[in-house]
C-alpha cells in the first residue's frame, strides 16, 4: 500500500470521528463520498480509522480523561474538544502501528532473507561467509563474478565474510543507502539507523565507501564510523553495537522516544509515548530481548509513568 501523508491520515481519522457521531448531511456524504473516490488508499485507510476508534470507543472513561491532555491538539478546528482528542489520538495511535502502510512491501520483494519483529536469525551465505540478521531486518544477495555484494534493506546485520583466499578472489561488500563497506577483514556489523548508517569493526578493518567513489575511509579494529547523506566520519565503538547478539538491549542515557525505538524493533507490538515531555527524559538499562516486559516495567518505574495496552499497541503517558 502506498505511504499516505500526514493530511491524508488526519482526513481519515476526522472522517471516523464523524461517522461514528451519527448520520452524515447529505453534503457531507457526498464530501466523503468524492474524498473516497480521490485515492484508492482512502477507503482502506478509513477503515482502519474506524477500527481503531471502536478500540478506543471502548476504554472506560476515566481512561479517556487521563489521556485527553496527553495528546497533541490539531490545528485544524473541530466542534468539540473530545473530537479533536479522538481524531489526534487516531492518528497517533494509527501512524505508530503502522496501519497506513509503508516501505515493507517493497523490501518484502526485493528480499532474500529477513527476519520478523523478535526474530535473530543466522544465515549462512553461498560463498561461506555468515550473517547474524537482527530483529526486522532484511539483506539481498548481488553475487556476481566480479563482487560477493550484500544489500541491507532494513535493520542491522553482523557479517563474519570468508577471506579472499585460493579460488575466492571476488571482493565482498555490503551496501546501505548511498554507501557501501568492502571486507578487509572478517567481521563488522551495518545498521540503519534513524539518522544515517552506522558501521561497527569487531576484527581487521573495511573500507567504507560514499556512492560516486569521492568519500572514503578506512575503519580499524574496534573503530566505527557514521555516514549520512555526504557526511562520513569515524565514531566511537559501542559495547551496544552487536549486544543483540547475546540477547541483550543497551540503552546509556538516550531520550525515552529513541529508546523505544529501539525496544519497539524487538517487539510484535509498538509501544508509542503520548507526553512530549515524558519523550524527552532519559532512560538507561541493559535489558534482556527475551524479557521485554521487565524492560517495560523498568522504564515506567523509573520514569513514574502510566501505561494503557491496546490491540495493537502500548500508550506510555
Amino acid at each position: 500500500m502506498k505511504q499516505l501523508t500526514a493530511q491524508v491520515r488526519q482526513q481519515a481519522a476526522s472522517w471516523a470521528v464523524r461517522l461514528a457521531e451519527g448520520p452524515l448531511s447529505a453534503e457531507d456524504q457526498r464530501e466523503l463520498s468524492t474524498w473516497l473516490a480521490s485515492e484508492p488508499q482512502h477507503e482502506a485507510a478509513l477503515r482502519q480509522a474506524r477500527q481503531l476508534w471502536t478500540a478506543l470507543g471502548q476504554l472506560p472513561e476515566s481512561q479517556r480523561q487521563r489521556l485527553q491532555p496527553k495528546v497533541a491538539e490539531l490545528k485544524r478546528p473541530v466542534r468539540s474538544i473530545w473530537r479533536t482528542w479522538a481524531v489526534a489520538a487516531l492518528v497517533v495511535i494509527a501512524v505508530s502501528v503502522g496501519v497506513y502502510g509503508g516501505p515493507g512491501w517493497w523490501i518484502d520483494m526485493q528480499a532474500d532473507y529477513q527476519t520478523l519483529r523478535g526474530e535473530v536469525r543466522q544465515i549462512a551465505l553461498p560463498d561461506g561467509s555468515q550473517v547474524d540478521l537482527d530483529s526486522g531486518s532484511a539483506i539481498a544477495l548481488a553475487y556476481s563474478g566480479s563482487e560477493r555484494k550484500v544489500r541491507l534493506l532494513s535493520g542491522a546485520a553482523y557479517f563474519t565474510v570468508a577471506p579472499v583466499t585460493g579460488s575466492e578472489t571476488r571482493p565482498f561488500r555490503v551496501e546501505a543507502n548511498n554507501g557501501v563497506t568492502q571486507a578487509l577483514g572478517t567481521e563488522f556489523s551495518v545498521a540503519h539507523v534513524a539518522q544515517g548508517v552506522d558501521i561497527s569493526v569487531h576484527q581487521h578493518s573495511v573500507r567504507v565507501s560514499l556512492e560516486g567513489g569521492e568519500r572514503s575511509l578506512v575503519v580499524a579494529e574496534r573503530q566505527a564510523a557514521h555516514y549520512q547523506g555526504q557526511a562520513l566520519q569515524l565514531t566511537r565503538q559501542k559495547t551496544s553495537d552487536d549486544a543483540w547478539r547475546r540477547g541483550w538491549l543497551v540503552i546509556d542515557r538516550q531520550p525515552l522516544a529513541q529508546a523505544l525505538e529501539q525496544l519497539n524493533r524487538y517487539r510484535r507490538t509498538n509501544v508509542v509515548v503520548l507526553n512530549p515531555t515524558l519523550k524527552q527524559r532519559k532512560v538507561s538499562g541493559v535489558f534482556a530481548l527475551n524479557n521485554l516486559e521487565g524492560a517495560m516495567q523498568a522504564i515506567r518505574q523509573e520514569l513514574s509513568a502510566d501505561q494503557l495496552t491496546l490491540p495493537g499497541i502500548t500508550l506510555l503517558y
